[in-house]
């Protein structure tokens, strides 16, 4: 005797709840089975589901930088299997991930703009400009979830914060200024500075950044120093912080353990992690965690000159740590010690931005409609 429809559709419904979320092309197959499955896998209260059930957002890849002729050519690279995830257009940089949306500089229009890559809309910002008006040609961006007490599972349709950090120079050396784009108010905030004194590589001033906590973090000089912002939108305070010693230069802001601000970096085949702690003076130092053998657990060239570990991204939220080892790509767990290959052989990945969301389309969204036109 066969189980009544509503029985059968509640036990459809948990065995795709199960399907699992690094690897978001089971969702399409499951979708182009039939109507009924298409409709359960794109209806919100099972999508709120599978988020919860799940938690965690997964990494589904990354977007790396590359160049051909003349032209930036951003592309997305999945690290399990086949992804729905389309690369971003040409003649745009990456600049930041995060909370589902990522963050490009327009080559042609000079303005940053923030994709959602699972949906396809996109949005430009203007650059902000400085105490004289004028753009900074040195510049990095994060852009952050807006949503008060956020879980950030699915937060991407919400509002955001673009903080902007730009670098300029003066007669003392560098200035490093911020600026805060709120998607409410259509407008940048009042700018906040700190002088950085003489400053080693103009052209690698800025770098990628960290959130933790209440601030966001960004390296500058190649990992040699870490600019710290409090973006509280009633006070706002830029400081700077030296890297820990060893690692400057092949560094990666990382969580710490309790959610503050960390480093990675590795020196030989060691993978050392640090956190920075306040103590009860006020004073902050950098505190050694734990170091990695890396050697044990990757095939490399132990002794080869050519050999090169090098952190190279860091996925916030999912505590993924990336290697880029003779030119194969290694995610390290940083909760459990573990490695994984996922890339080998592609090139020079000297910097990526990993991508950390649910892949959950909207009911409307262009690649689920790219994907039942395969039916």
């Amino acid at each position: 005797m066969a189980p009544p429809p509503a029985l059968m559709d509640d036990l459809i419904g948990e065995i795709l709840l199960r399907l699992p979320p690094d690897d978001p092309a089971c969702l399409f197959r499951a979708a182009l089975v039939c109507k009924p499955w298409r409709r359960l896998l794109s209806d919100d209260a099972f999508l709120r589901r599978y988020r919860a059930f799940h938690r965690t957002p997964p990494v589904l890849g990354f977007f790396h930088d590359g160049h051909h002729i003349f032209r930036f050519v951003p592309r997305f690279f999945p690290v399990c299997g086949a992804s729905p995830i389309p690369h971003p257009d040409p003649d745009c940089w990456t600049v930041d991930c995060r909370h589902g949306r990522v963050l490009l500089h327009s080559l042609a229009t000079s303005h940053l703009m923030v994709w959602d890559p699972i949906a396809g809309d996109h949005e430009e910002i203007p650059l902000p400009v400085n105490e004289d008006d004028e753009e900074s040609e040195l510049f990095t961006a994060a852009v952050i979830c807006a949503s008060g007490g956020c879980s950030h599972l699915d937060c991407r349709r919400g509002p955001y914060l673009i903080v902007f950090a730009g670098a300029d120079s003066d007669d003392e050396g560098g200035v490093a200024w911020a600026r805060v784009y709120s998607s409410v108010s259509n407008d940048w905030s009042t700018l906040v500075s700190v002088h950085l004194g003489p400053v080693l590589d103009a052209g690698d001033v800025m770098g990628k950044s960290l959130l933790a906590g209440d601030a966001l973090y960004f390296t500058i000089e190649e990992g040699r120093r870490i600019l710290k912002y409090e973006y509280d939108m009633v006070e706002q305070e830029l400081s700077v912080i030296k890297a820990p010693p060893v690692i400057a230069g092949n560094m990666a802001l990382v969580t710490a353990e309790g959610g503050g601000l960390g480093a990675a970096g590795v020196k030989g085949y060691s993978l050392h992690l640090w956190s920075w702690w306040i103590g009860p003076d006020s004073i902050g130092e950098w505190v050694p965690d734990r170091v990695i053998e890396l050697d044990k657990m990757i095939s490399i060239g132990i002794g080869d000159p050519t050999t090169k570990l090098n952190v190279i991204g860091f996925a916030e939220g999912a505590g993924s740590i990336f290697i880029n080892a003779n030119d194969s790509i290694f995610i390290v767990e940083v909760k459990s010690g573990t490695v994984r290959k996922t890339i080998g052989k592609r090139g020079d990945f000297s910097s990526i931005f990993p991508f950390v969301s649910f892949y959950t389309p909207d009911h409307g969204s262009t690649t689920l409609r790219v994907s039942m036109s395969m039916e």
